[in-house]
């Protein structure tokens, strides 16, 4: 064999791992470690440095191709996300000179918008158009938050809720996936219904919505609105009885009361200075009196947070923390990415995508987190998931990815 025949066959080789298997081994890396922190500037996921190395990379491509150089990273939607991330940095800085903002805290919020934009833009370019590569980095990272949990132990102990429930369920929604779908929504329904009976509300929620939701499909006519009715009202009963029987449960009366004071705090605090904000990590300031106060008004004793825990607080909305701290810019990419996730959701009640059921669970859990969770740590890592997931139902109804796959 000549040595001008052994070059051509070797850059085709080449040329193969960069654009398949380096993606998709990083995918599966960056998946795992999504589950372990480092202490920088907070806990930082690993998973996040790893994406901080291939990201001067993607932007040389982005250079090099005069644009965007994958076909996700060139839609409308995606575009759009990366400028509102702009948007959304140019709120809180302006937040944060306007209100003097400590140099920890400052440092804290815009790193935390700075690896949101970095996590987006690596995500997307190492997913691009694979709903294979999206599968294995969401399956890696519920492997490593159990694997995170059997070593240090689950958040406030709840082995379902917070350590084996989640990966759980998204394995058994995704093998799920080419076997009648009548029987994917029985088992979503009852992994949900399990899940709240034992403690995990939002999990149940989320998962009893996806098999609802995928349900959908088949409710034709006049009946599909009030099959929508009939849904909402299911999960809504459910929640609501799950409440009533976890009553006694002091455990769940604590997290209750602490996640309604940190949300009506946030609350105030945007209707305060809707346009301006009130700086990064407000409640490590002047906010934390604030929170103290609605905590006292609803649980009498409660005496106040010791510093360990006013270092860690966060409120558990990611949209209302940042309209809270950066203002209407702030919080302006947050609103953009409710819009995207509700429309989707709308999309895959009408369009056949590669394992639907898992994608439903990966899109509501992001709705849910939207509303009722952290802006900090990983919830990075999984709204970049949840958009590389929206973007792929984009070009899967637009006809651009393989439609060889059983539902």
């Amino acid at each position: 064999m000549s040595t001008t025949s052994t070059f051509a066959d070797e850059q085709p080789r080449g040329h193969a791992f960069l654009k398949t298997w380096a993606p998709s081994f990083l995918c599966v890396l960056a998946g795992f470690l999504s589950a372990f922190t480092v202490p920088i500037v907070g806990q930082l996921p690993v998973a996040e440095l790893l994406l901080l190395l291939v990201f001067p990379w993607v932007i040389a491509r982005a250079v090099a191709s005069r644009g965007w150089p994958t076909r996700i990273q060139q839609l409308g939607w995606y575009k759009m996300l990366v400028v509102f991330i702009g948007v959304m940095a140019i709120g809180y800085i302006m937040s944060d000179l306007y209100r003097g903002t400590s140099g920890p805290n400052l440092a804290r919020g815009w790193a935390r918008v700075a690896f949101l934009g970095i996590d987006l833009v690596t995500m997307a370019y190492l997913i691009d158009g694979s709903w294979a590569r999206l599968q294995v980095f969401a399956l890696t990272l519920y492997i490593g938050s159990v694997v995170n949990a059997c070593v240090y132990g689950p958040l406030y102990d709840r082995w379902w809720e917070f350590g084996v429930g989640p990966a759980l369920i998204a394995f058994a929604l995704f093998f799920c996936g080419g076997i009648p779908t009548v029987f994917q929504v029985v088992v979503a329904m009852a992994l949900g219904v399990l899940s709240v009976c034992l403690g995990g509300r939002s999990l149940g929620g989320v998962s009893f919505m996806a098999g609802a939701l995928l349900g959908l499909r088949y409710a034709r006519g006049f009946v599909r609105p009030f099959a929508f009715l009939a849904v909402a009202g299911a999960i809504v009963a459910l929640v609501f009885g799950a409440t009533q029987a976890m009553e006694d449960n002091p455990d769940k009366i604590t997290s209750n009361l602490e996640r309604r004071s940190m949300i009506e705090t946030a609350f105030e605090a945007f209707v305060s200075s809707p346009i301006i904000g009130q700086g990064s990590w407000f409640t490590a300031a002047k906010g934390l009196r604030a929170v103290e106060e609605h905590r006292q008004d609803i649980d009498p004793t409660f005496h106040g947070y010791s510093d360990e825990e006013a270092r860690n607080l966060s409120i558990h909305s990611q949209l209302l923390v940042s309209l809270a701290e950066g203002g209407i810019l702030g919080g302006s990419f947050f609103l953009f990415y409710g819009a995207f996730l509700a429309k989707t959701l709308r999309s895959l009640t009408r369009s056949p995508v590669p394992h639907r059921a898992f994608v439903f669970y990966i899109v509501i859990d992001g709705l849910w987190n939207l509303c009722m969770s952290p802006f900090s740590g990983g919830a990075r890592l999984t709204i970049a998931m949840a958009v590389c997931a929206c973007l792929l139902v984009v070009l899967q109804r637009q006809g651009e990815l393989s439609e060889d796959f059983r539902e």
